[in-house]
Protein backbone atom coordinates (compact mmCIF):
# COMPACT_ATOMS: atom_id res chain seq x y z
CA UNK A 1 0.00 0.00 0.00
CA UNK A 2 3.07 2.26 0.71
CA UNK A 3 4.19 1.72 -2.68
CA UNK A 4 1.03 2.76 -4.26
CA UNK A 5 0.55 5.47 -2.56
CA UNK A 6 4.01 6.90 -3.41
CA UNK A 7 4.15 6.16 -6.57
CA UNK A 8 0.70 7.59 -7.08
CA UNK A 9 2.08 10.82 -5.42
CA UNK A 10 4.87 10.82 -7.92
CA UNK A 11 2.71 10.66 -10.88
CA UNK A 12 0.53 13.57 -9.46
CA UNK A 13 3.38 15.63 -9.11
CA UNK A 14 5.49 14.92 -12.19
CA UNK A 15 2.62 14.89 -14.27
CA UNK A 16 3.62 17.93 -16.47
CA UNK A 17 6.75 15.28 -17.29
CA UNK A 18 5.15 12.60 -18.39
CA UNK A 19 2.05 14.29 -19.83
CA UNK A 20 3.95 16.06 -22.58
CA UNK A 21 1.61 18.65 -25.44
CA UNK A 22 1.71 16.43 -28.98
CA UNK A 23 3.43 18.50 -31.33
CA UNK A 24 0.30 20.90 -32.72
CA UNK A 25 0.02 21.75 -36.37
CA UNK A 26 -0.75 25.13 -37.95
CA UNK A 27 -3.78 26.32 -40.58
CA UNK A 28 -3.40 28.17 -43.12
CA UNK A 29 -2.74 31.22 -41.34
CA UNK A 30 0.73 30.48 -39.52
CA UNK A 31 -1.45 29.52 -36.03
CA UNK A 32 -0.78 26.76 -34.02
CA UNK A 33 -3.91 24.63 -33.83
CA UNK A 34 -5.14 24.03 -30.19
CA UNK A 35 -4.16 20.60 -28.42
CA UNK A 36 -6.89 17.66 -28.91
CA UNK A 37 -9.80 17.71 -26.95
CA UNK A 38 -8.43 14.36 -25.27
CA UNK A 39 -5.29 16.27 -24.09
CA UNK A 40 -7.19 19.15 -22.83
CA UNK A 41 -9.38 16.59 -20.70
CA UNK A 42 -6.76 14.56 -19.29
CA UNK A 43 -4.99 17.96 -18.44
CA UNK A 44 -7.76 19.07 -17.04
CA UNK A 45 -8.47 15.79 -14.95
CA UNK A 46 -4.68 16.40 -13.48
CA UNK A 47 -4.87 19.44 -12.71
CA UNK A 48 -8.27 18.94 -10.32
CA UNK A 49 -6.14 15.71 -9.21
CA UNK A 50 -3.47 17.50 -7.65
CA UNK A 51 -5.65 20.46 -6.18
CA UNK A 52 -7.56 17.40 -4.47
CA UNK A 53 -4.56 14.98 -3.95
CA UNK A 54 -2.19 17.49 -1.86
CA UNK A 55 -4.30 18.52 0.91
CA UNK A 56 -5.23 15.05 1.58
CA UNK A 57 -1.62 13.70 1.64
CA UNK A 58 -0.78 14.23 5.81
CA UNK A 59 -3.87 11.96 6.23
CA UNK A 60 -3.22 9.27 4.01
CA UNK A 61 -0.04 9.04 5.96
CA UNK A 62 -1.20 9.66 8.95
CA UNK A 63 -3.89 6.61 8.27
CA UNK A 64 -0.88 4.10 6.60
CA UNK A 65 0.96 4.84 9.78
CA UNK A 66 -1.52 4.63 12.22
CA UNK A 67 -0.70 1.38 13.69
CA UNK A 68 2.59 1.78 14.26
CA UNK A 69 2.02 4.97 16.56
CA UNK A 70 1.35 3.52 20.36
CA UNK A 71 -0.58 6.17 23.02
CA UNK A 72 0.91 6.41 26.91
CA UNK A 73 -0.14 6.35 30.48
CA UNK A 74 1.25 4.04 32.76
CA UNK A 75 0.29 0.68 33.29
CA UNK A 76 -0.20 -0.04 29.31
CA UNK A 77 -1.24 3.02 28.14
CA UNK A 78 1.74 2.95 25.83
CA UNK A 79 1.24 -1.04 25.03
CA UNK A 80 3.68 -3.33 25.85
CA UNK A 81 3.22 -4.74 22.53
CA UNK A 82 5.11 -2.04 21.10
CA UNK A 83 2.15 0.17 19.21
CA UNK A 84 2.60 -2.28 16.01
CA UNK A 85 -0.26 -4.76 17.29
CA UNK A 86 -0.06 -8.60 18.39
CA UNK A 87 -0.85 -10.38 15.08
CA UNK A 88 1.53 -13.11 13.76
CA UNK A 89 4.91 -12.70 11.78
CA UNK A 90 3.55 -13.51 8.83
CA UNK A 91 0.41 -13.01 6.28
CA UNK A 92 -0.85 -10.45 4.13
CA UNK A 93 0.92 -12.09 0.64
CA UNK A 94 -2.27 -12.23 -1.36
CA UNK A 95 -3.11 -8.93 -1.22
CA UNK A 96 0.62 -7.44 -1.83
CA UNK A 97 0.67 -9.63 -5.18
CA UNK A 98 -2.57 -7.88 -6.19
CA UNK A 99 -1.30 -4.41 -5.73
CA UNK A 100 2.08 -5.57 -7.48
CA UNK A 101 0.52 -6.61 -10.22
CA UNK A 102 -1.98 -3.20 -10.42
CA UNK A 103 1.24 -1.13 -10.35
CA UNK A 104 2.87 -2.80 -13.10
CA UNK A 105 -0.33 -2.54 -14.88
CA UNK A 106 -0.14 1.45 -14.36
CA UNK A 107 2.82 1.99 -14.95
CA UNK A 108 2.89 0.13 -18.38
CA UNK A 109 -0.27 2.15 -19.40
CA UNK A 110 1.29 5.50 -18.15
CA UNK A 111 4.43 5.35 -20.60
CA UNK A 112 2.69 3.86 -23.48
CA UNK A 113 -0.94 4.78 -23.60
CA UNK A 114 -1.00 7.91 -21.47
CA UNK A 115 -3.82 8.82 -22.65
CA UNK A 116 -5.94 6.20 -21.24
CA UNK A 117 -3.42 5.07 -18.28
CA UNK A 118 -3.05 9.16 -16.36
CA UNK A 119 -6.80 9.34 -16.34
CA UNK A 120 -6.78 5.90 -15.16
CA UNK A 121 -4.46 6.51 -12.25
CA UNK A 122 -6.28 9.32 -11.43
CA UNK A 123 -9.27 7.70 -10.85
CA UNK A 124 -7.69 5.15 -8.41
CA UNK A 125 -6.41 7.97 -6.41
CA UNK A 126 -9.45 9.89 -6.43
CA UNK A 127 -11.33 6.76 -5.18
CA UNK A 128 -8.55 5.51 -3.07
CA UNK A 129 -8.52 9.16 -1.26
CA UNK A 130 -12.76 9.26 -1.33
CA UNK A 131 -12.84 5.53 0.40
CA UNK A 132 -9.88 6.47 2.90
CA UNK A 133 -11.90 9.92 3.54
CA UNK A 134 -15.31 8.25 4.31
CA UNK A 135 -13.26 5.38 6.33
CA UNK A 136 -11.98 7.78 8.48
CA UNK A 137 -15.57 9.76 8.84
CA UNK A 138 -16.85 6.65 9.81
CA UNK A 139 -14.05 6.41 12.82
CA UNK A 140 -13.35 8.30 16.10
CA UNK A 141 -10.61 10.61 16.74
CA UNK A 142 -7.63 9.76 18.71
CA UNK A 143 -8.85 12.86 21.22
CA UNK A 144 -12.81 12.18 21.03
CA UNK A 145 -15.06 9.98 23.17
CA UNK A 146 -16.71 6.81 21.27
CA UNK A 147 -19.67 7.13 20.91
CA UNK A 148 -22.51 5.11 23.20
CA UNK A 149 -23.42 3.12 19.82
CA UNK A 150 -20.21 1.24 19.77
CA UNK A 151 -19.79 -1.75 21.19
CA UNK A 152 -17.01 -4.51 22.15
CA UNK A 153 -16.29 -7.13 19.98
CA UNK A 154 -17.06 -10.43 20.65
CA UNK A 155 -13.77 -11.81 23.24
CA UNK A 156 -13.31 -15.16 24.44
CA UNK A 157 -13.60 -14.18 28.66
CA UNK A 158 -11.04 -15.27 30.65
CA UNK A 159 -11.26 -18.62 32.16
CA UNK A 160 -12.02 -18.54 36.37
CA UNK A 161 -9.18 -20.25 37.94
CA UNK A 162 -11.46 -19.91 41.62
CA UNK A 163 -12.60 -23.54 40.32
CA UNK A 164 -9.52 -24.77 41.26
CA UNK A 165 -10.02 -24.04 44.92
CA UNK A 166 -12.57 -27.15 45.36
CA UNK A 167 -9.45 -29.12 45.05
CA UNK A 168 -7.06 -26.82 46.72
CA UNK A 169 -8.69 -24.19 49.55
CA UNK A 170 -5.54 -22.49 49.68
CA UNK A 171 -4.98 -21.45 46.20
CA UNK A 172 -5.32 -18.12 45.55
CA UNK A 173 -5.30 -16.38 42.41
CA UNK A 174 -2.68 -13.81 43.33
CA UNK A 175 0.00 -16.05 44.40
CA UNK A 176 -0.74 -17.97 41.22
CA UNK A 177 -0.45 -14.56 39.25
CA UNK A 178 3.04 -13.84 40.85
CA UNK A 179 4.42 -17.61 40.43
CA UNK A 180 3.50 -17.46 36.64
CA UNK A 181 5.44 -13.89 36.26
CA UNK A 182 8.32 -14.95 37.91
CA UNK A 183 8.68 -18.43 36.29
CA UNK A 184 7.84 -16.75 33.08
CA UNK A 185 11.19 -13.85 33.78
CA UNK A 186 13.33 -16.78 35.26
CA UNK A 187 12.84 -19.13 32.63
CA UNK A 188 13.43 -16.62 29.29
CA UNK A 189 16.54 -15.07 31.76
CA UNK A 190 18.02 -18.66 32.01
CA UNK A 191 17.34 -19.71 28.41
CA UNK A 192 21.27 -19.05 27.71
CA UNK A 193 23.03 -21.17 30.14
CA UNK A 194 21.72 -24.50 29.93
CA UNK A 195 22.74 -24.85 34.15
CA UNK A 196 20.79 -22.03 34.97
CA UNK A 197 17.98 -23.44 32.92
CA UNK A 198 18.17 -27.37 34.18
CA UNK A 199 17.96 -25.37 37.98
CA UNK A 200 14.16 -24.80 36.84
CA UNK A 201 13.73 -28.92 36.18
CA UNK A 202 11.09 -29.29 39.08
CA UNK A 203 9.04 -26.18 37.01
CA UNK A 204 10.31 -26.33 32.88
CA UNK A 205 9.29 -29.84 31.41
CA UNK A 206 12.20 -31.42 29.65
CA UNK A 207 10.70 -30.23 26.05
CA UNK A 208 9.91 -26.32 27.48
CA UNK A 209 13.42 -26.27 28.74
CA UNK A 210 14.60 -27.43 25.05
CA UNK A 211 12.11 -24.91 23.12
CA UNK A 212 14.10 -22.34 25.42
CA UNK A 213 17.35 -23.21 24.71
CA UNK A 214 16.83 -23.33 20.78
CA UNK A 215 14.90 -19.86 20.81
CA UNK A 216 16.43 -17.56 18.47
CA UNK A 217 18.65 -15.60 18.68
CA UNK A 218 20.59 -18.50 20.23
CA UNK A 219 22.66 -17.94 23.32
CA UNK A 220 21.82 -14.26 23.59
CA UNK A 221 21.27 -13.30 27.10
CA UNK A 222 18.05 -12.08 28.16
CA UNK A 223 18.48 -8.76 30.15
CA UNK A 224 14.63 -7.50 31.21
CA UNK A 225 11.42 -9.92 30.64
CA UNK A 226 8.24 -7.47 31.46
CA UNK A 227 4.88 -9.52 30.84
CA UNK A 228 2.27 -6.99 29.78
CA UNK A 229 -0.57 -9.59 29.78
CA UNK A 230 -1.57 -12.81 30.79
CA UNK A 231 -5.13 -14.69 29.55
CA UNK A 232 -6.28 -18.05 30.86
CA UNK A 233 -7.66 -19.77 27.47
CA UNK A 234 -8.68 -23.01 29.92
CA UNK A 235 -8.68 -24.52 32.77
CA UNK A 236 -9.45 -28.52 33.15
CA UNK A 237 -9.55 -30.38 36.26
CA UNK A 238 -9.97 -34.08 36.33
CA UNK A 239 -13.27 -35.15 36.33
CA UNK A 240 -14.85 -38.40 37.83
CA UNK A 241 -13.13 -41.51 37.63
CA UNK A 242 -14.43 -44.10 34.75
CA UNK A 243 -11.35 -46.46 36.52
CA UNK A 244 -7.86 -46.26 37.90
CA UNK A 245 -6.76 -43.14 37.74
CA UNK A 246 -2.81 -43.24 38.92
CA UNK A 247 -2.07 -39.53 37.76
CA UNK A 248 -5.04 -36.94 38.50
CA UNK A 249 -3.78 -33.49 37.11
CA UNK A 250 -5.04 -29.90 37.32
CA UNK A 251 -4.17 -28.56 33.51
CA UNK A 252 -4.35 -24.50 32.89
CA UNK A 253 -3.62 -22.88 29.61
CA UNK A 254 -2.39 -19.60 29.53
CA UNK A 255 -1.38 -17.31 26.81
CA UNK A 256 0.92 -14.66 27.77
CA UNK A 257 2.40 -11.58 26.05
CA UNK A 258 5.77 -9.74 26.63
CA UNK A 259 8.67 -7.50 26.11
CA UNK A 260 11.60 -8.78 26.79
CA UNK A 261 15.38 -7.31 26.04
CA UNK A 262 18.36 -8.90 24.80
CA UNK A 263 22.33 -8.76 24.15
CA UNK A 264 24.74 -6.51 25.61
CA UNK A 265 24.45 -3.34 26.74
CA UNK A 266 24.43 -0.95 23.63
CA UNK A 267 23.50 -3.26 22.06
CA UNK A 268 20.77 -4.57 22.93
CA UNK A 269 17.29 -5.57 21.01
CA UNK A 270 14.00 -5.79 22.34
CA UNK A 271 11.22 -8.24 21.09
CA UNK A 272 7.77 -8.32 21.49
CA UNK A 273 6.55 -11.91 22.31
CA UNK A 274 2.98 -13.99 22.62
CA UNK A 275 3.68 -17.65 23.96
CA UNK A 276 1.22 -20.23 24.89
CA UNK A 277 2.49 -22.28 28.32
CA UNK A 278 0.64 -25.38 29.61
CA UNK A 279 0.83 -25.66 33.18
CA UNK A 280 -0.17 -29.06 35.13
CA UNK A 281 0.30 -29.99 39.09
CA UNK A 282 -1.09 -32.56 41.34
CA UNK A 283 -5.00 -32.78 42.06
CA UNK A 284 -4.27 -33.25 45.53
CA UNK A 285 -1.18 -30.60 45.94
CA UNK A 286 -2.11 -27.57 47.77
CA UNK A 287 -0.72 -24.10 47.51
CA UNK A 288 2.22 -22.78 49.36
CA UNK A 289 2.65 -20.07 51.50
CA UNK A 290 3.62 -16.70 50.07
CA UNK A 291 7.10 -16.54 51.00
CA UNK A 292 7.85 -19.77 49.37
CA UNK A 293 5.85 -19.07 46.10
CA UNK A 294 8.98 -17.74 44.51
CA UNK A 295 11.84 -19.87 45.76
CA UNK A 296 11.97 -22.16 42.67
CA UNK A 297 13.77 -24.94 45.35
CA UNK A 298 13.10 -28.08 45.55
CA UNK A 299 9.47 -28.04 45.65
CA UNK A 300 9.11 -31.38 48.27
CA UNK A 301 11.77 -29.98 50.72
CA UNK A 302 12.36 -26.68 50.02
CA UNK A 303 16.31 -27.21 49.45
CA UNK A 304 18.07 -25.38 46.23
CA UNK A 305 17.22 -27.89 43.50
CA UNK A 306 20.51 -28.71 42.02
CA UNK A 307 20.89 -29.38 38.53
CA UNK A 308 22.31 -32.99 37.42
CA UNK A 309 20.62 -34.36 34.99
CA UNK A 310 18.34 -35.84 36.66
CA UNK A 311 14.53 -34.54 38.36
CA UNK A 312 15.36 -35.84 41.50
CA UNK A 313 16.33 -33.74 44.54
CA UNK A 314 19.57 -34.47 45.84
CA UNK A 315 18.07 -33.94 49.52
CA UNK A 316 14.90 -35.83 49.82
CA UNK A 317 15.35 -37.81 47.00
CA UNK A 318 12.11 -37.39 45.00
CA UNK A 319 11.82 -37.14 41.11
CA UNK A 320 9.79 -33.46 41.48
CA UNK A 321 9.06 -32.94 37.91
CA UNK A 322 5.70 -33.59 36.13
CA UNK A 323 4.08 -31.55 38.65
CA UNK A 324 4.11 -33.86 41.53
CA UNK A 325 4.59 -31.02 43.81
CA UNK A 326 3.70 -28.03 42.05
CA UNK A 327 2.78 -26.05 39.25
CA UNK A 328 5.13 -27.57 36.28
CA UNK A 329 5.39 -25.90 32.69
CA UNK A 330 4.45 -28.98 30.58
CA UNK A 331 4.71 -27.02 26.50
CA UNK A 332 5.79 -23.86 25.81
CA UNK A 333 4.16 -22.29 22.28
CA UNK A 334 5.51 -19.43 20.49
CA UNK A 335 2.61 -17.50 18.59
CA UNK A 336 3.94 -14.51 18.00
CA UNK A 337 8.24 -13.21 18.14
CA UNK A 338 9.11 -9.71 16.85
CA UNK A 339 12.15 -7.42 16.79
CA UNK A 340 10.01 -4.47 18.17
CA UNK A 341 11.32 -1.09 20.07
CA UNK A 342 9.30 0.42 22.78
CA UNK A 343 7.04 2.53 20.46
CA UNK A 344 6.39 5.63 22.53
CA UNK A 345 6.07 8.57 20.60
CA UNK A 346 2.71 9.09 18.25
CA UNK A 347 -0.98 8.92 19.41
CA UNK A 348 -3.80 6.53 18.71
CA UNK A 349 -7.44 6.61 19.86
CA UNK A 350 -8.73 5.45 23.28
CA UNK A 351 -10.73 1.62 22.83
CA UNK A 352 -13.24 0.44 25.13
CA UNK A 353 -14.25 4.08 26.99
CA UNK A 354 -17.60 3.74 26.85
CA UNK A 355 -18.11 -0.03 26.22
CA UNK A 356 -20.14 -1.49 29.16
CA UNK A 357 -18.64 -2.64 32.55
CA UNK A 358 -17.91 -6.03 33.47
CA UNK A 359 -18.94 -6.95 36.87
CA UNK A 360 -18.17 -10.53 38.47
CA UNK A 361 -21.88 -11.99 39.04
CA UNK A 362 -20.82 -12.63 42.87
CA UNK A 363 -19.87 -9.12 43.27
CA UNK A 364 -23.15 -8.19 45.72
CA UNK A 365 -22.74 -11.25 48.35
CA UNK A 366 -18.46 -10.57 48.21
CA UNK A 367 -18.99 -7.22 49.21
CA UNK A 368 -21.27 -7.98 51.82
CA UNK A 369 -18.98 -10.33 53.50
CA UNK A 370 -15.67 -8.20 52.99
CA UNK A 371 -17.91 -5.23 54.59
CA UNK A 372 -18.98 -7.59 57.54
CA UNK A 373 -15.08 -8.71 58.72
CA UNK A 374 -14.12 -5.10 57.64
CA UNK A 375 -16.53 -2.49 58.28
CA UNK A 376 -13.74 0.27 57.83
CA UNK A 377 -13.43 -0.85 54.31
CA UNK A 378 -16.14 1.31 52.78
CA UNK A 379 -16.55 2.67 49.09
CA UNK A 380 -15.81 6.15 50.49
CA UNK A 381 -11.93 4.53 52.30
CA UNK A 382 -11.20 2.73 49.82
CA UNK A 383 -11.85 5.51 46.82
CA UNK A 384 -9.61 7.80 48.90
CA UNK A 385 -6.71 5.30 49.02
CA UNK A 386 -7.25 5.30 45.34
CA UNK A 387 -6.99 8.29 44.27
CA UNK A 388 -4.00 8.89 46.59
CA UNK A 389 -2.31 5.79 44.45
CA UNK A 390 -3.41 7.52 41.67
CA UNK A 391 -2.45 10.97 42.13
CA UNK A 392 0.85 9.89 43.02
CA UNK A 393 1.69 7.25 39.66
CA UNK A 394 0.44 9.95 37.51
CA UNK A 395 3.41 12.55 38.66
CA UNK A 396 5.72 9.86 39.83
CA UNK A 397 5.32 8.60 35.65
CA UNK A 398 5.41 12.35 34.76
CA UNK A 399 8.71 12.89 36.45
CA UNK A 400 10.56 9.57 35.52
CA UNK A 401 11.11 8.75 39.19
CA UNK A 402 9.03 6.11 40.56
CA UNK A 403 10.19 6.65 44.51
CA UNK A 404 7.24 8.93 45.61
CA UNK A 405 4.87 5.78 44.18
CA UNK A 406 6.90 2.56 45.34
CA UNK A 407 4.72 1.98 48.79
CA UNK A 408 1.79 2.08 46.40
CA UNK A 409 2.43 -0.84 43.84
CA UNK A 410 3.14 -4.14 44.09
CA UNK A 411 6.90 -5.76 43.32
CA UNK A 412 5.73 -6.71 39.75
CA UNK A 413 3.83 -3.80 38.52
CA UNK A 414 6.68 -1.78 39.87
CA UNK A 415 9.11 -3.93 37.73
CA UNK A 416 6.35 -3.24 34.96
CA UNK A 417 6.36 0.38 35.23
CA UNK A 418 10.18 1.10 35.66
CA UNK A 419 10.77 -0.72 32.42
CA UNK A 420 9.05 1.84 30.62
CA UNK A 421 10.52 4.66 32.40
CA UNK A 422 13.66 3.33 31.83
CA UNK A 423 12.63 3.39 27.92
CA UNK A 424 11.68 6.73 27.99
CA UNK A 425 14.35 7.90 29.09
CA UNK A 426 17.11 6.06 27.30
CA UNK A 427 15.03 7.57 24.17
CA UNK A 428 15.41 10.85 25.67
CA UNK A 429 11.87 11.16 26.29
CA UNK A 430 9.20 12.02 28.93
CA UNK A 431 5.74 11.67 29.26
CA UNK A 432 3.61 14.10 30.93
CA UNK A 433 0.01 13.84 32.41
CA UNK A 434 -0.96 17.15 33.23
CA UNK A 435 -4.04 17.83 35.43
CA UNK A 436 -5.34 14.38 35.28
CA UNK A 437 -7.81 13.90 37.62
CA UNK A 438 -10.67 10.56 38.65
CA UNK A 439 -13.49 11.35 37.11
CA UNK A 440 -15.05 8.29 38.10
CA UNK A 441 -15.05 4.91 40.22
CA UNK A 442 -17.03 1.73 40.27
CA UNK A 443 -16.32 -1.56 42.06
CA UNK A 444 -16.02 -4.68 39.43
CA UNK A 445 -14.72 -7.51 41.15
CA UNK A 446 -13.67 -9.08 44.72
CA UNK A 447 -11.76 -12.18 44.91
CA UNK A 448 -11.09 -13.68 48.23
CA UNK A 449 -8.77 -16.32 49.34
CA UNK A 450 -7.08 -17.38 52.60
CA UNK A 451 -3.70 -15.73 51.45
CA UNK A 452 -5.55 -12.10 49.88
CA UNK A 453 -7.99 -9.96 49.67
CA UNK A 454 -8.00 -8.49 45.53
CA UNK A 455 -10.51 -5.69 44.47
CA UNK A 456 -11.07 -4.64 41.18
CA UNK A 457 -12.26 -1.18 40.25
CA UNK A 458 -13.00 0.66 36.98
CA UNK A 459 -11.75 4.27 37.21
CA UNK A 460 -12.75 6.64 34.38
CA UNK A 461 -10.09 9.49 34.33
CA UNK A 462 -9.39 12.56 32.22
CA UNK A 463 -6.22 15.13 31.46
CA UNK A 464 -3.86 16.29 29.27
CA UNK A 465 -1.37 13.45 28.11
CA UNK A 466 1.80 14.21 25.98
CA UNK A 467 4.76 12.88 25.21
CA UNK A 468 8.15 15.39 24.69
CA UNK A 469 11.36 15.25 23.53
CA UNK A 470 13.47 16.14 26.36
CA UNK A 471 16.16 17.94 24.70
CA UNK A 472 14.04 20.17 22.75
CA UNK A 473 10.73 20.25 24.77
CA UNK A 474 9.24 19.00 21.20
CA UNK A 475 5.51 17.70 21.27
CA UNK A 476 5.86 13.69 19.37
CA UNK A 477 3.07 12.23 20.84
CA UNK A 478 -0.01 13.08 22.32
CA UNK A 479 -1.93 16.96 22.85
CA UNK A 480 -0.81 18.63 25.49
CA UNK A 481 -3.63 21.16 25.40
CA UNK A 482 -7.00 19.03 25.19
CA UNK A 483 -7.96 16.62 28.01
CA UNK A 484 -8.19 12.72 27.02
CA UNK A 485 -10.71 10.94 28.26
CA UNK A 486 -10.02 7.33 29.12
CA UNK A 487 -10.89 4.10 31.45
CA UNK A 488 -8.55 1.33 32.75
CA UNK A 489 -9.28 -1.72 35.28
CA UNK A 490 -7.26 -1.14 38.51
CA UNK A 491 -6.89 -4.23 40.96
CA UNK A 492 -6.09 -3.29 45.02
CA UNK A 493 -4.21 -6.21 46.87
CA UNK A 494 -4.76 -6.53 50.81
CA UNK A 495 -3.56 -9.44 53.21
CA UNK A 496 -6.63 -11.68 53.79
CA UNK A 497 -5.93 -11.18 57.94
CA UNK A 498 -5.73 -7.42 57.92
CA UNK A 499 -8.00 -4.52 58.96
CA UNK A 500 -8.49 -1.26 59.33
CA UNK A 501 -9.10 1.56 57.50
CA UNK A 502 -6.90 2.32 54.54
CA UNK A 503 -4.18 4.67 55.49
CA UNK A 504 -4.08 7.85 53.17
CA UNK A 505 -1.76 9.98 55.85
CA UNK A 506 1.40 9.11 53.84
CA UNK A 507 3.15 7.18 56.86
CA UNK A 508 4.25 3.34 57.31
CA UNK A 509 1.25 1.28 57.81
CA UNK A 510 3.60 -0.75 60.18
CA UNK A 511 5.96 1.87 62.35
CA UNK A 512 4.20 5.25 62.03
CA UNK A 513 6.92 6.72 60.58
CA UNK A 514 6.98 9.04 57.73
CA UNK A 515 6.54 7.28 54.89
CA UNK A 516 10.14 6.11 53.06
CA UNK A 517 10.94 3.00 50.90
CA UNK A 518 13.22 1.76 49.14
CA UNK A 519 13.25 0.11 45.93
CA UNK A 520 12.63 -3.48 47.27
CA UNK A 521 9.35 -1.73 49.10
CA UNK A 522 11.11 -1.99 52.27
CA UNK A 523 10.12 1.12 55.32
CA UNK A 524 13.58 3.03 55.63
CA UNK A 525 13.15 2.75 59.31
CA UNK A 526 11.44 -0.50 60.57
CA UNK A 527 12.53 -2.51 57.59
CA UNK A 528 8.81 -3.93 56.77
CA UNK A 529 7.90 -5.15 54.09
CA UNK A 530 5.29 -3.06 52.80
CA UNK A 531 4.53 -3.39 49.03
CA UNK A 532 3.44 -7.46 49.63
CA UNK A 533 -0.46 -5.97 50.95
CA UNK A 534 1.12 -7.01 54.20
CA UNK A 535 -0.47 -3.99 56.19
CA UNK A 536 -2.19 -2.07 53.33
CA UNK A 537 -4.37 -2.10 50.13
CA UNK A 538 -1.44 -1.86 47.44
CA UNK A 539 -1.71 -1.91 43.25
CA UNK A 540 -0.73 -4.83 41.56
CA UNK A 541 -2.31 -4.68 38.12
CA UNK A 542 -3.60 -1.62 35.52
CA UNK A 543 -5.34 -3.28 32.56
CA UNK A 544 -6.86 -1.94 29.80
CA UNK A 545 -10.37 -2.11 28.45
CA UNK A 546 -9.90 -3.60 25.53
CA UNK A 547 -7.63 -6.30 27.33
CA UNK A 548 -9.69 -6.81 30.25
CA UNK A 549 -11.97 -9.89 30.19
CA UNK A 550 -12.98 -10.12 33.87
Amino acid sequence: MKLLFRLAANLVNRSHVILREPRRPKDLGGRQLPPPRSFQLARLALRMTRAAFRPSLALLWLAILLPALAEARPGGGQGYSGGGGSGGSGGGGGDGGLIFLLVRLLIWLIFNHPLIGIPLTIAVIIGFVRWNKNKGSRQMGWDSMPTRAQAPPQRQPSQDLEVIRTLDPDFSIVLFDDFVFALYARAHQARANQRDLDALTPYLSQPARTGLAQRPPVGTPVTAVIVGALRVLDVRLPGPPAGPTPDPRVCVTLEIESNLTLGAAGREITQYVKERWRLVRGANVRTKPPQQVQSFHCPNCGAPFEPTGSDRCQYCGEAVSNGRFDWTVESITPIAIEARPPALTGTVQEVGTNWPTLFHPDLPTRRTDLLRDDPTATDEALAARLRLIYDDLNKAWTNLDLTPVRPYVSDGLFDYLQYWITAYKSQGLRNVLDGMRMTEVTLTKIVRDRWYDALTYRIWGTGRDSTLRVATGEVVGGNPKTDRAYSEYWTLIRGAGVRGAPHTDKTCPNCGAALDTNMAGECAHCGAKITSGEFDWVLSKIEQDDSYTG
